[in-house]
């Protein structure tokens, strides 16, 4: 009788299994699993646990503060 060996997931599905016992953001699973940015995002953007932490995915030019016009964002660059 041959042993049979266990199939690996594909680097998608590994990549989810990753995330979810590390957390890791969106470029380092793009990094680590050669995956696309929009892949890396769905994964965190699925999960859970990090919804309650990042902030919603913002494309560039975005104000992630939501002022309004006129309104200033003080900042310290010390």
């Amino acid at each position: 009788m041959a042993a049979q060996l266990p199939s690996l997931p594909d680097r998608f599905q590994q990549a989810k299994l990753s995330h979810q016992f590390y957390h890791q953001n969106a470029p380092a699973l793009e990094k680590m699993f050669h995956l696309s940015r929009e892949q890396a995002k769905a994964i965190v953007g699925s999960c859970p646990q990090c919804q309650f932490y990042q902030v919603p995915f913002l494309d560039r030019g975005v104000n992630p503060r939501w002022l309004n016009s006129n309104e200033l964002w003080q900042t310290d660059v010390t």
